[in-house]
């Protein structure tokens, strides 16, 4: 993007473009690659977002209920996701997510439609970043249309469609808005191929490949373990919530706690979508679970026969609930090159010598490609990729976060994107990289399965075109011959 690339075209994914627009902004103001701009705008971001989770806790309950609600989402925000604290897809989703679902309440409270409008240009925003946002309008859809008029009996039907439909009106604004700007830069086929119809193949292949239960119970419980304190109070409220919607007697019920229980309950659909369950998937759960969590103290503080001892001792049980996780997630980044070793886990800064390498070795405008999935070495060389296959999945079929990818008989071919060869060669055959390095014989990420030597034609193109000039960190760096 920086370089005047088209996203789609110059790189492909099966991602909207939400977050490379994050990242490349962040660059052009602050410095290419500066990655403590990345962090110090992140940490803003969460903070940003736990004040608007502060803001529902607030609105929905009290002050406590507030405060609790963006303190849980602060300190579970850098628990259990595994490597390191990232500025991931879903932690920046969040955002907008989380203001979506505050206009709603906000609209619950003064019914004033340009909240419910906002509420749904922000879910648009969300889905931009990634399409986990959407199940969302599924959510608000159950809200209005189904739960509040039949259950909640606050309103009828008629009543609650038209701000169903309006809310529907602000996303759909944002959709219109991309539409023509993908359009504009002529990208929108390449979209529809690579991010809609490669996002289908992507879930369909963890479906098939991926052993859900026994991914959901290593996972899903380590997470769950990881953040005990807020399911133990979350669910609670959850299972309370859930006894009052089927009694009888309608006084004093808002609708509001009911919509964060849905969100909960509605979030759980994308985490497992692809039985993939990796680490930072969870974080799209912390929002309202951090609300119920907070609620779910709040109601048993405000107990009025509850003794002073009783709220000292759950305060100090909501304090070690934040504070043990938190510090033992510390202590394991301070020794984390270490952890990885010791599990034989993939480490980032592994790849950081094989992208010295390359620095010492080329000028800033020399392309280069990597063979595998080992997309840090572009960062760690600060040189511009020869191919807009920034890792190779798409030629050899690889099923990322599936147990296949290590299994070396099992054949993957048959999962590699169709025509995807054809445009490497042409990639490489205009962009004459540098440097070709193979990380397979170093097995960086898993791709031990997959050598050049394994693909004929990729070899018989190296060996026309470059010379093995080392091996090194486990990586074969290729050079071309005819460079100059």
């Amino acid at each position: 993007l920086l370089d005047g690339g088209s996203p789609f075209l110059s790189s492909v994914d099966t991602k909207p473009i939400g977050i490379y627009i994050f990242f490349s902004v962040i660059f052009l103001l602050f410095g290419r690659n500066n990655m403590f701009a990345v962090h110090l705008i992140t940490a803003i971001w969460v903070w940003i977002t736990a004040l608007y989770c502060y803001r529902i806790g607030r609105t929905i309950h009290n002050e406590r209920t507030g405060w609790l609600s963006a303190i849980f989402y602060a300190v579970f925000t850098v628990t259990y996701i595994p490597k390191f604290i990232s500025t991931s897809i879903i932690l920046v989703l969040m955002l907008p997510l989380t203001m979506s679902i505050y206009y709603i309440i906000k609209w619950e409270q003064d019914r004033d439609i340009h909240n419910l409008f906002n509420a749904g240009m922000f879910f648009g925003i969300a889905c931009l970043f990634k399409y986990q946002a959407g199940i969302n309008l599924i959510l608000v859809g159950i809200y209005f249309l189904f739960l509040a008029p039949h259950y909640l009996k606050e309103s009828g039907y008629r009543q609650r469609f038209r701000p169903f439909l309006i809310f529907i009106i602000g996303g759909t604004l944002v959709g219109f808005i991309f539409f023509l700007y993908l359009k504009y830069l002529g990208i929108w086929d390449a979209f529809f191929f690579w991010s809609i119809l490669g996002s289908n193949a992507y879930i369909e292949a963890g479906i098939t490949t991926s052993d859900f239960f026994s991914r959901l119970l290593v996972r899903g419980g380590s997470f769950m373990a990881s953040t005990l304190l807020l399911w133990v109070f979350g669910i609670r409220e959850v299972v309370i919530l859930s006894r009052r919607l089927f009694k009888d007697e309608q006084s004093g019920r808002r609708p509001e706690p009911y919509l964060i229980m849905l969100w909960f309950l509605t979030s759980l659909i994308p985490v497992a979508t692809g039985g993939r369950f990796f680490g930072h998937y969870f974080i799209q759960l912390l929002p309202s679970l951090s609300i119920l969590a907070a609620m779910g103290i709040s109601f048993m503080m405000d107990k009025p026969l509850l003794s002073s001892i009783s709220k000292k001792r759950l305060y100090a049980i909501v304090l070690v609930g934040m504070l043990f996780p938190a510090a033992g997630f510390t202590t394991a980044r301070i020794y984390a090159d270490k952890i990885y070793a010791k599990v034989n886990e993939d480490n980032p800064n592994s790849y950081r010598p094989l992208g010295e390498y390359i620095k010492e070795r080329t000028e800033k405008h020399d392309t280069i490609f990597v063979w595998g999935f080992a997309t840090p070495v572009y960062f760690f060389a600060n040189r511009p990729a020869a191919s807009r296959f920034l890792w190779c999945d798409w030629l050899t079929g690889r099923i990322a976060g599936s147990p296949t990818a290590k299994d070396d008989l099992f054949d993957t071919t048959k999962y590699a994107t169709p025509g995807s060869w054809d445009m490497f060669f042409a990639d490489l055959k205009e962009n004459k990289p540098v440097y070709f390095v193979d990380t397979s014989p170093g097995n960086y990420h898993d791709y031990g399965k997959y050598p050049v030597s394994g693909y004929p034609k990729l070899m018989a193109y190296l060996n026309d075109n470059y010379t093995l000039e080392s091996t090194y960190k486990g990586a074969d760096f290729y050079r071309r011959k005819d460079e100059n």
